[in-house]
């Protein structure tokens, strides 16, 4: 019993000599010799390699994925490490932590500081009294009275300094000052002045280097005394990716070295410098009121290069192991695969794959390039009888089977935690082939794809399942693709079935006597994440439709809508230049797409097709009588019949380079060279034999091949339709009175001359299609040509004339 049945008839078949048995072997044996098959087969054969390769077949798969359920559980097959994460990540932070925190020095403002004390050191010279004294200056050296307290804390009471010892000691500590930096001689005062500020400048030196820190940054930072700093200056570059890796750009630093406040206190490092400057000493404590008001931060944290530092220390730590002994538990029974435990299995795939020896891995690719030709030795068969325009096109195979290696490979690489998305590149690749070549070939894809995947991935029924089921889905929906929505409805449709299967197969090989089975979240988690995939697969293959069109060939609905719109550029032309013709190519249009449809063909593409199967008229528009005006001369009348005929055959030559002009696809292409078929100019051919007919010497000079179309035959029903109704609409127009019986028997006579012809024979049109084909044009023209009552007004009219 066949399995597989051809949905078209071969009458060669039938009349076909019985061949010998050894025939087949001879055949066989012959294909070195024939190029286009033994291409074919290095195709395939380079097809296999690629999916193989892309499969990664030398090694075993990881089959564990989270949310796995272990009904015996899984111990460990061999002794292994496992890295301790929470242990190395402790560690880890720990690294960080030592790593000093990088702050850039911006010194500029440090090297001002001396200018600024030389300028506040001249005003309080200049000033006779305090009160003359700039306010500004005041503040800054401290010679302003404490303000008053605004309320009295609870405790006991404090003793408080009047109001007038305050003044007198302000006072005090001015006369101190001016008297400190004024020299006896007035007339050296510039030069004492100077001597000052070199002092100060060289008693300044060492934190120029190092740079003040901004005590906010002690709280932002949760810095402490014993915290590390490295201070960098602003300008410099630090490498990567350990920016500390240098240490002659950075220089190490506590907070006591850049803390103002702790510099200057009794232990810091500017206090011990004082006595070196004889100069500085006596103006010590308003030198250190000045700076303290003064001198602002000049370090500035870097968090970008801190934490490049850190991760980079932290990336340095060695893994801490935990052993794993031959035997241990790694599942308990029943319990389903989390992420420790995905780490713990992972482990133990990777040491297994360290001892894995290379025999046993050519071993496994040899097992499974064995597989995958068997499998595409399978599917060539099913190509073969079913699918010739793939299988008989090198390129189209080798783009099929590119598309194959390339889904398998993305499929394997995203079956991966968390992302789990080799559903989505299943439903998006045999969607993309239902829409570039049909349904059928697309749910083979769909076989084969899923099981290769399945072998590349988990080895699982369960996946094989869920993807076949959402792919086989998702192409149902897919029988005419005419708009976005429809592929957008298709991947909704793939995602509620991928729900259902997945949700039903996790019961299924899952069995348990608790009804909470049905209310897993965890497995229900993983349900929606598949159906969520399917559904973007759609949404994404709906914008990438342009890209798919222009990749294989084709042309979806969506295009043919856009190419039916009237103002596209070749039909604005031919409603200028033609409009005979474009009157006659919208009716044909609306009688082919009704025969179209009547018989399940693709009444769209009939449509559009018809609307430019014309085109060609465009060049010699006034040589077709359609386009003449009432009571103009006929051009054919000052031709010879074999010129007229060269001039009505090559509108299909012109069309076709308009087409092309244009930029139409192929498939239009094909209605504008097929329309015609290789029928025969009837009219010019009848006008040579009368004009042979009068002259007896070229009575045998008319050949009716110079007179027929060049080709070819329709090679689709949809062509075949075409040229139908063209005949029939432009024969209906030469009906004086175009009654229903006339236009039966004329449609019937035409369809019966084109069939007796043989220009149905390379079109897959069945005698019962063509016979609902006639019956729809028939009803067409019936109602094109449907008379009209005649009003009174009118018959009064003919009457009174």
């Amino acid at each position: 019993m066949k399995i597989f049945t051809s949905h078209k008839r071969s009458r060669v078949a039938r009349k076909s000599p019985h061949r010998p048995a050894h025939h087949v072997v001879t055949q066989f044996f012959s294909l070195k010799y024939h190029r286009g098959r033994l291409l074919r087969l290095m195709i395939g054969l380079v097809g296999a390699i690629a999916i193989v390769t892309s499969l990664q077949s030398w090694v075993h798969p990881f089959t564990y994925r989270i949310g796995d359920r272990c009904p015996d559980g899984v111990v460990a097959r061999m002794t292994f490490q496992v890295t301790n994460s929470f242990e190395t990540a402790r560690l880890a932070k720990e690294r960080e932590r030592l790593v000093p925190l990088i702050f850039r020095n911006q010194p500029e403002p440090l090297r001002m500081v001396p200018q600024q004390l030389k300028a506040a050191l001249g005003a309080v010279a200049e000033a006779e009294t305090l009160a003359d004294l700039n306010p500004e200056v005041r503040q800054a050296f401290g010679l302003i009275q404490a303000p008053a307290p605004a309320e009295t804390t609870p405790g006991p009471a404090q003793p408080e300094q009047p109001a007038t010892d305050q003044s007198q000691d302000v006072r005090f500590r001015f006369e101190q000052l001016k008297q400190a930096i004024t020299p006896l001689d007035a007339q050296q005062f510039d030069t004492h002045i100077s001597s000052i500020i070199d002092e100060f400048t060289r008693f300044l030196h060492p934190i120029i280097k190092t740079g003040i820190l901004d005590p906010r940054d002690l709280e932002r930072r949760e810095l402490s005394l014993d915290s590390t700093l490295a201070i960098v200056d602003a300008d410099v570059d630090l490498p990567r990716p350990n920016p500390l890796d240098n240490t002659e750009v950075w220089n190490p630093a506590t907070i006591t070295d850049v803390s103002l406040s702790d510099l200057l206190n009794d232990a810091g490092l500017l206090s011990q410098r004082w006595s070196d400057y004889a100069r500085l000493e006596p103006i010590r404590r308003s030198l250190e009121r000045w700076m303290r008001n003064t001198v602002r931060p000049t370090l500035e944290y870097d968090q970008a290069m801190t934490q490049t530092a850190r991760r980079w220390a932290g990336q340095q730590v060695e893994p801490v192991y935990d052993l794993i002994n031959e035997g241990d538990e790694l599942v308990p029974p029943g319990e389903l695969v989390d992420q420790s435990r995905l780490n713990i299995l992972l482990a133990e795939y990777e040491a297994f794959l360290d001892v894995f020896p290379v025999e046993a891995r050519l071993g496994r690719l040899a097992i499974v390039f064995l597989m995958v030709s068997v499998l595409l030795l399978i599917s060539s068969w099913y190509w073969r009888r079913f699918e010739p325009v793939v299988v008989n096109s090198w390129a189209r195979l080798s783009v099929y089977l590119a598309v194959i290696a390339i889904a398998a490979f993305v499929g394997r690489l995203s079956s991966f935690d968390p992302v789990r998305g080799e559903i989505a590149v299943v439903v998006a690749t045999t969607m993309i082939i239902s829409i570039a070549y049909n349904q059928r070939l697309a749910i083979v894809t769909a076989f084969l794809l899923s099981l290769l995947i399945t072998m590349a991935t988990r080895i699982n029924v369960s996946q094989f399942t869920v993807m076949l089921a959402a792919a086989t889905a998702a192409v149902i929906c897919l029988q005419r693709v005419q708009s976005r929505s429809t592929i957008i409805i298709a991947g909704f449709v793939s995602g509620l079935t991928t729900l259902i299967v997945s949700w039903g197969m996790t019961v299924l090989i899952y069995p348990s006597d608790s009804p909470y089975i049905w209310f897993d979240l965890v497995q229900l988690q993983l349900c929606l994440k598949y159906a969520g995939w399917c559904v973007l697969a759609g949404f994404i293959l709906a914008g990438s439709l342009p890209f798919i069109e222009s990749t294989f060939g084709v042309v979806t609905g969506i295009s043919l809508l856009e190419m039916s719109d009237p103002s596209h550029p070749l039909l604005q032309e031919l409603v200028r230049k033609a409009p005979g013709t474009y009157n006659h190519s919208m009716a044909l249009a609306t009688i082919a797409e009704a025969a179209a449809k009547t018989i399940g063909a693709d009444g769209l593409l009939v449509r559009v097709g018809a609307y430019f199967h014309d085109v060609g008229k465009i060049p010699k528009a006034e040589y077709f009588i359609e386009n003449r005006a009432a009571g103009a001369v006929n051009r054919h009348d000052t031709l010879a019949p074999a010129m007229s005929t060269l001039i009505i055959i090559g509108h299909v030559k012109d069309g076709v380079d308009l087409a092309e002009e244009y930029h139409l696809p192929q498939v239009l292409i094909d209605f504008i060279e097929q329309h015609h078929g290789t029928t025969l100019v009837e009219y010019f051919y009848h006008a040579a034999n009368k004009k042979a007919d009068a002259d007896p010497e070229r009575r045998n000079d008319v050949e009716e091949a110079a007179f027929r179309y060049p080709g070819p035959k329709p090679q689709t029903r949809e062509a075949g339709i075409l040229m139908l109704a063209d005949c029939v609409e432009s024969a209906s127009r030469t009906l004086s009175e175009p009654t229903p019986a006339r236009i039966r028997t004329l449609v019937h006579q035409l369809t019966m001359k084109r069939l007796l012809d043989g220009q149905f024979d390379e079109c897959a049109l069945k005698l019962s299609e063509i016979h609902q084909i006639e019956e729809s044009l028939i009803k067409s023209l019936i109602s094109m040509h449907h008379g009209r009552i005649v009003y009174p007004e009118s018959q009064k009219e003919q009457k009174s004339a």
